[in-house]
C-alpha cells in the first residue's frame, strides 16, 4: 500500500495572506511543513496543492514536491 502525504497551503486565506511564506528562522512555514514529512519516513510520496505561484515557487526551492 502507498501512503500520499498531502500538504494544503492556500495563498488567499482569510487570516494571514501566504501564510506558509512567513519567515520563521530565516525559512519560510512550508518548509517546515515539508522538512517533517520528509523525515518522518511514513510517506512514499509528498505533494504540495496550492493557489500560488509564489508558494509553488518556494516548495520547487526546497525540494522536488
Amino acid at each position: 500500500m502507498n501512503i500520499l502525504c498531502t500538504i494544503c497551503a492556500r495563498g488567499g486565506s482569510k487570516g494571514l495572506k501566504n501564510k506558509a511564506l512567513r519567515i520563521i528562522k530565516n525559512k519560510p512555514l512550508i518548509f517546515y511543513s515539508l522538512k517533517v514529512a520528509k523525515e518522518s519516513n511514513l510517506f512514499d510520496a509528498i505533494a504540495v496543492s496550492t493557489d500560488s505561484k509564489k508558494i509553488q515557487s518556494t516548495v520547487n526551492k526546497y525540494g522536488n514536491y
